[in-house]
């Protein structure tokens, strides 16, 4: 993943409060998956391609190659534009901490027990505790990765994600049971939808037992239907809310009806606010549409969004952002679907959004008067000098 923009021109550093003493705290990456453990004949190590079914915690240790052996080795890499070498990422070993206590156990022929369950949760929550405390930044990011990818790829892009973010707060890579297949799509749908108890309840537990200021969700493609799903099943739900921050959803596959639906069921007020990071140039989405017969949320349709009332009443939802990356630099890499890894315009915005809580004209992105969808500016990097001079 090459350097955000905005930390490439020297305007903003995510490793402040990074020191030596700290890193190796601030560095562990959590994970929650409800994938089945692997077991001798797997070609995988820790956890397979099926629905365990009940929701698992610990933390994964990833190694770099070559290492990293500073600090500064570390910052160097990361807020330089042009690196001397190319950097591949591997998972080393996971230590599970255990079955979280909201977990549906009733169906299973061998259970763990309820008080094994409450002591994993209370110390899966303790560990976020004493990593929020050593950061300046008091939230929980919750990464939901997109089908056809196991449970070490999706672990390499969280933490990837988590490093690019200065090791700020809390980083959990949600790894549901998606399957390593070009094939799996509908069955991976299913999986998704199956697993939104397990992540609303995540979001619930961590509200209720940790210190967190907020829990952000930001699901990919099709993980960013149960992201959404499981804030979805959160504003439904009465009396009072989880701490849930932004719902940002990229490249999403999900209907744009249903999306509208539940703006028009409260959605807007169980969360801070909701990012959609969508592109013309997303080939993947073309794929999908023209499965379903319908656009995606994650496409730019010209006969969705042009009429003036329909644009203005997009506009007037303050909470509510929609950002198109086509011009964007690199967003077109490949199928145009990873455009979020692949452009440092489009990682520099998704970093600068949830660290400093900006809205996207204070990130520097442009729109018409009267119109919904944000863009970047063809001077995109210079606007962000904006972040060196504070303002």
């Amino acid at each position: 993943m090459p350097s955000p923009t905005v930390y490439a021109e020297a305007a903003f550093d995510p490793y402040k409060d990074i020191t030596e003493d700290n890193f190796v705290q601030r560095s562990q990456l959590f994970y929650a998956t409800d994938r089945l453990p692997a077991v001798p004949g797997d070609p995988q190590a820790y956890y397979n391609n099926e629905r365990g079914h009940i929701l698992r915690t610990g933390i994964a240790e990833v190694q770099s190659n070559p290492p990293l052996a500073t600090l500064k080795k570390l910052r160097h890499v990361t807020m330089t534009r042009d690196r001397a070498k190319d950097y591949t990422l591997s998972l080393s070993d996971v230590q599970e901490i255990g079955v979280m206590p909201f977990s549906v156990t009733r169906y299973m022929n061998d259970p763990p027990s309820q008080k094994e369950m409450k002591a994993a949760g209370l110390r899966f929550a303790q560990w976020i505790d004493d990593h929020l405390a050593a950061s300046r930044n008091k939230d929980i990011f919750i990464y939901v990765h997109g089908y056809n990818v196991d449970f070490d790829y999706s672990t390499l892009v969280s933490k990837e994600l988590q490093h690019f973010l200065g090791y700020q707060g809390a980083f959990i890579s949600y790894n549901w049971p998606a399957t390593p297949n070009r094939l799996a799509y509908f069955r991976d749908q299913e999986s998704a939808l199956a697993t939104r108890r397990n992540l609303r309840s995540l979001v619930e537990y961590l509200s209720a037992n940790t210190n967190a200021r907020r829990i952000h969700l930001i699901g990919y493609s099709a993980g960013s239907r149960l992201a959404f799903e499981a804030a979805y099943q959160i504003a439904l739900r009465p009396g009072p809310k989880p701490r849930l921050g932004q719902l940002i959803l990229i490249s999403s596959d999900l209907d744009r009806s249903y999306f509208l639906q539940s703006i028009e069921d409260g959605l807007l007020d169980a969360v801070i606010g909701v990012t959609l990071y969508q592109s013309q140039t997303d080939s993947a989405l073309a794929m999908s549409r023209l499965v379903f017969g319908r656009d995606r949320l994650g496409q730019v349709s010209d006969e969705a969004i042009n009429g003036s009332l329909f644009q203005r009443r997009l506009s007037e939802m303050k909470t509510l952002h929609i950002i198109d990356v086509t011009e964007a630099e690199a967003a077109d890499t490949g199928n145009g679907h990873w455009y979020f890894r692949s452009s440092p315009w489009a990682s520099s915005d998704l970093f600068i959004s949830l660290l400093t809580d900006r809205d996207p004209q204070a990130r520097g992105l442009v729109r018409a008067p009267g119109e919904a969808v944000w863009s970047f500016p063809s001077n995109y990097p210079q606007t962000l000098q904006r972040f060196r001079n504070g303002s």
